[in-house]
């Protein structure tokens, strides 16, 4: 119950250290966009190589890209680094791209990651757990 009830709409999202490619470490928060889609994913997990995919061909989510607002966050939550390393020429470059180096997401239950992928539409929280064609349709109407 306590994992349902963090990050629900409207609450603020649930702040957290991530790790670069680099070594640089980074929070939530200081990720810069009137939107951002926070994707936690596994390198091995063919739905998420999917969702992957669907995103970076999405034509509003480029449009949104290409007027600087949104960034994507893609997460990897759990601890074979290597796998995540390996990964990392397939995800876009542009998206960051990061893993959590001290587990704390999972460990410490500040999301609810149920299934991978698992995605949140944040300014605050907009949608929890949300499907791909559900963040799309939200957006769009950001567009419109």
């Amino acid at each position: 119950l306590q994992l349902a009830l963090k990050n629900r709409p409207g609450d603020s999202a649930t702040d957290f250290v991530y790790t670069l490619a680099s070594g640089k470490t980074m929070h939530l928060s200081e990720v810069q966009s009137d939107y951002l889609l926070l994707f936690f994913y596994n390198p091995d997990c063919s739905n998420c190589k999917e969702i992957t995919a669907l995103l970076a061909a999405s034509p509003v989510i480029k449009e949104l890209e290409t007027q600087k607002k949104i960034q994507i966050l893609a997460v990897y939550p759990d601890e074979e680094v290597e796998a995540w390393r390996k990964h990392i020429s397939q995800m876009p470059a542009h998206w960051i791209n990061a893993y959590d180096a001290d587990l704390s997401i999972q460990n410490d239950e500040l999301y609810d990651l149920r299934a991978m992928p698992t995605l949140y539409l944040l300014d605050k929280v907009i949608l929890k757990d949300a499907r791909e064609n559900e963040v799309e349709a939200y957006l769009k109407s950001v567009l419109n």
